[in-house]
């Protein structure tokens, strides 16, 4: 028996994760992760695809900012599927409803730069502030009518989290939580708080000065592994789309000019 056709196959090799997305008929059929594994090999990665892709794909759109970890997967992807993969980047030419680089030139991470072009292509709306609160916490705004404005990149949670704990002899490990209060009494509940506050007035403050600095009013738009604990603590109206990064991988394969 022929296996099912599915058509397209979005790969995002993260600093963290690696995730998996197939498009069925412009829709999510499938979506997975891996760990990233910087000694990942070609026996381990394919023994991956034989438990969980049990199709064929016509299309397969990476983006990646561990590049050490790309020769693997387009070797095992052309074993697996007998396609070669197409690696999306902010330097290539695309056929997209707005002009990115209006604002002039710039240096994004693949990953960024899809979540960009998502949340223009994807949603009807003129300004976005994206936040993507991954192993980094990115904060970029795009414009329909002016292109990529910018951003800003910091650390993300777990890292600060891990970084506290690594360094204050007295703190042990404990499950991270959204906190219920701003002040906490307790030791691990101030650091939740200080934790993901941190993020909360970020965001938010980012958000209020980029309309003050640009007249414009933007809406805010959420992605990441790590953003599901903060999502209580914003008070600004956003959305919140964990698919977005490849979402915006696939609108870039598929609007790359040859």
């Amino acid at each position: 028996m022929n296996k099912p056709l599915l058509s397209e196959l979005i790969i995002d090799i993260g600093n963290t994760s690696i995730a998996f997305a197939v498009f069925k008929n412009n829709k999510i059929d499938l979506f997975i992760k891996m760990k990233t594994n910087l000694m990942l090999r070609h026996d381990e990665v394919y023994s991956f695809f034989e438990e969980n892709f049990d199709f064929n794909v016509s299309r397969v759109f990476i983006s990646s900012v561990v590049p050490v970890l790309n020769g693997i997967f387009e070797k095992v992807i052309f074993s697996f599927f007998k396609i070669n993969s197409l690696f999306v980047s902010f330097d290539l030419k695309y056929d997209l409803t707005f002009n990115p680089y209006k604002s002039g030139k710039f240096l994004l991470g693949s990953d960024v730069f899809a979540n960009l072009v998502a949340a223009i292509e994807n949603y009807l709306l003129e300004n976005v502030l994206v936040v993507d609160l991954g192993t980094a916490c990115t904060i970029f705004a795009v414009s329909r009518q002016d292109g990529i404005l910018g951003g800003l990149i910091n650390s993300g949670p777990l890292i600060n989290f891990n970084s506290l704990l690594d360094n204050a002899y007295l703190l042990k490990k404990f499950p991270i939580s959204t906190p219920s209060n701003l002040l906490e009494r307790t030791t691990s509940g101030s650091v939740n708080s200080g934790l993901f506050y941190q993020y909360k007035y970020l965001i938010e403050g980012v958000y209020q000065d980029i309309k003050k600095m640009y007249k414009k009013e933007f809406n805010l738009i959420i992605t990441g592994g790590n953003a599901s604990l903060l999502l209580p603590l914003i008070e600004i109206e956003f959305i919140f789309n964990i698919h977005l990064t490849v979402e915006g991988v696939r609108i870039l394969g598929n609007s790359i000019v040859f």
